[in-house]
């Protein structure tokens, strides 16, 4: 019988009183900017992020000193200059990515991959001047690639570097391990080298070197000769055809009946807006108590305006007691 209490107190104990104490624990502080970081960083941007950061570090300790002494004093005593002590390379890592807020932890996890290259480099007593990025990012961990290459492999990009893709787009994937190097065309540009433009454009300048594609007017449809609302091939919606003057707009508000009994309407380029009538309004041709075809109820016309009948009353009784 006590053998049957004893477990039954060590139940009651594992299942009532021990998550009452894990639930009552504290949990660890955790900062809420490494919660709403963005995770679209790519690796070589990262490692770029990290690099720079790491010059950051050597260029705040260039004149850095030990604690107790100066660097001339290190020098001295210990035949070791501060300049490639292995006390300046800790004083830059404790720096590392600290000037860096939006991709922290991106920086830090790159600098964790980079940790025993940047102590082979830092090893060899490099020239400061050196680039870091291509030993890095480029030659070791291998998320980057030399400008104009792209893949795994960092292959070239297609065509003449000095002008990739007519000069009008990019290389996709260019200088990182990702991308497969066929053109990234910019807006208005289109074709396996960006020398063509899209449709609703138009070639506004050309020679041997560059070409230049400009958006065809807004009244146009389907394309364009030039820029002016003469050159449209077609005109779209909210325009209309004239033979001598190209593409012209049409001022939906000429039909009284667009908009509803509350409201007035308001053209614009190629469209029309219906807005609603001041309340003072129960019909109207425009914005405000002067713009009304009818008063509302509750509201006299008084010259110009729909004035609130209670208003009027108002001012009435102001007169007599005037008098």
């Amino acid at each position: 019988m006590r053998n049957m209490e004893s477990k039954i107190m060590n139940l009651v104990f594992a299942f009532g009183i021990l998550p009452i104490y894990m639930c009552t624990a504290q949990s660890p502080g955790i900062n809420p900017n490494i919660l709403t970081q963005s995770n679209n960083l790519g690796e070589c941007q990262a490692c770029k992020i990290f690099v720079e950061s790491f010059k950051n570090g050597l260029e705040r300790t260039t004149r850095g000193k030990y604690e107790g002494g100066d660097a001339a004093w290190e020098e001295e005593k210990l035949k070791q200059s501060y300049k490639r002590s292995e006390m300046r390379l800790i004083d830059i890592q404790d720096g590392i990515c600290k000037e860096e807020k939006k991709h922290s932890i991106q920086c830090h996890h790159m600098a964790e991959k980079a940790e025993e290259f940047i102590e082979s480099w830092w090893a060899q007593n490099p020239d400061e001047s050196a680039d870091l990025f291509q030993y890095i990012c480029i030659d070791n961990l291998r998320v980057c690639c030399p400008q104009h290459h792209y893949g795994k492999y960092c292959t070239p990009c297609p065509g003449d570097h000095e002008k990739l893709c007519s000069g009008n787009g990019k290389c996709r994937g260019d200088g990182t391990r990702k991308g497969n190097g066929t053109c990234l065309c910019d807006i208005g540009y289109t074709g396996d080298h960006c020398n063509e433009c899209l449709p609703g454009y138009y070639t506004s300048y050309k020679d041997e070197n560059k070409m230049l594609c400009s958006q065809c007017h807004q009244a146009c449809m389907g394309g364009c000769r030039a820029g002016t609302h003469k050159d449209c091939v077609a005109c779209r919606q909210g325009f209309v055809f004239d033979s001598d003057e190209g593409c012209l707009d049409v001022n939906e508000c000429d039909d009284l009946d667009r908009c509803s009994k509350d409201q007035f309407c308001m053209n614009s380029i190629g469209s029309f807006t219906c807005m609603t009538c001041d309340k003072s309004c129960e019909s109207c041709h425009g914005d405000g108590p002067d713009m009304c075809r009818k008063c509302a109820e509750g509201y006299s016309k008084k010259g110009e305006f729909c004035i609130a009948d209670r208003e009027d009353e108002d001012q009435s009784e102001k007169l007599t007691t005037t008098r």
